[in-house]
């Protein structure tokens, strides 16, 4: 007999500050509720719950709606039982599925376990207080294709709010910006992966591993190439310096690095989706914002593309700001335009002499194909 109704756990939600918040879970005879501390309220039904069990410490459970837009979750090990109780059998076999999934993947763990032990605990150890400092010391010794791993299931996973747009000229011009600066990123070996969605929100953002989301709403503010090129530079610069790696560290704490250093993301994939997409999107620290900025100056500057146009884009998105969207716009997710502005600046002037070129690229046309296919 499993009578416990009531659990402390979480919600992820859209309409959420910050996107995530902490949550008193009720499982009712039709329902699994959960209430914020501010008072709003979530529900799935169980006849349309998608169950996950994973996080960082494999005994999460995630109560998802059909369009994922939802995910409630809790990780006392008796929510399990409780929650098939009070379902009455109909999420019987989605929890003994990802039960039985997970003890397969343990086994499998388990095997290698003893080889990594000694060498994985001094790491640890020392990643713990990585983390505790900013998560940097920890992150240098993931390997990159953790990165790639979970910027692949993030974009996967997630919803971007829009078409993919094809153009090839849109595509092409794009692909330009991000072919001039790979060379000169701070991870030579990172392969970027470049889509377009066809949304008016003025936003562009990179996952870790490369993943490159551009909106076209973006690339309409824009009065020059090279502007977009800059703001390009700053979300790339995200994931060379391994940013969202750092966050989901901080977040996740010692159980997580130990996975994260010995290249095993499966225990955190499924929560990592969500914190992987929020990190990456609006939740970079100012410091990280800050060398993000520096750092796409310098690609710039070694592209040969003028670093100015980052800061005359901040200057853009200042004037616009009140006639912006409320959610995902660069501008509301990069605060302290005014400071960053003047510190462009004063790095422009530590820079030695550069030739800077335009990008050979017809800006109009790009911009009004985009109009077109709005219009259609």
């Amino acid at each position: 007999m499993h009578d416990e109704t009531f659990f402390t756990g979480g919600v992820f939600h859209e309409s959420i500050e910050g996107g995530r918040s902490g949550a008193q879970i009720e499982l009712g005879h039709d329902r699994v509720q959960a209430v914020t501390g501010d008072g709003e309220r979530f529900f799935v039904q169980y006849s349309e719950c998608q169950v996950d069990i994973g996080g960082y410490n494999d005994r999460m459970v995630f109560c998802r709606n059909e369009d994922r837009s939802l995910t409630i979750f809790c990780e006392d090990r008796k929510y399990p039982a409780a929650l098939a109780y009070a379902a009455g059998g109909l999420l019987d076999e989605q929890l003994q599925e990802r039960r039985q999934k997970l003890k397969s993947q343990n086994r499998r763990g388990h095997g290698m376990v003893l080889g990594v032990l000694v060498g994985a605990v001094v790491l640890i150890v020392g990643a713990y207080y990585g983390i505790q400092a900013a998560g940097v010391a920890a992150v240098k010794a993931v390997p990159v294709s953790v990165d790639e791993q979970i910027g692949q299931y993030s974009y996967e996973s997630m919803d971007p709010g829009g078409a993919e747009l094809h153009d090839e000229v849109v595509v092409a011009a794009i692909h330009e910006m991000v072919d001039r600066l790979a060379p000169h990123a701070a991870l030579p070996d990172l392969k970027f992966e470049v889509h377009i969605i066809q949304a008016s929100q003025i936003n562009a953002f990179c996952l870790p591993g490369g993943v490159i989301v551009v909106y076209t709403g973006l690339i309409e503010a824009a009065e020059q190439p090279e502007q977009v090129a800059g703001v390009l530079a700053h979300e790339m610069a995200h994931a060379t310096q391994r940013h969202g790696l750092q966050r989901i560290s901080q977040s996740l704490g010692i159980a997580a690095a130990a996975n994260l250093l010995i290249g095993d993301v499966e225990g955190i994939l499924v929560l990592g989706s969500e914190l992987f997409q929020l990190a990456s999107i609006n939740s970079y620290s100012r410091g990280q914002e800050g060398d993000a900025d520096a750092e796409g100056v310098r690609m710039m500057h070694a592209a040969a593309l003028d670093p100015l146009s980052m800061a005359q884009f901040f200057e853009i998105m200042k004037e616009q700001a009140g006639n912006l969207p409320a959610q995902l716009t660069w501008i509301s997710t990069h605060p302290d335009h005014d400071a960053r502005i003047i510190s462009i600046r004063e790095q422009m002037g530590t820079l030695p002499p550069q030739d800077y070129q335009t990008l050979d690229l017809d800006w109009e046309d790009v911009q009004s194909r985009i109009e077109k296919k709005a219009d259609e």
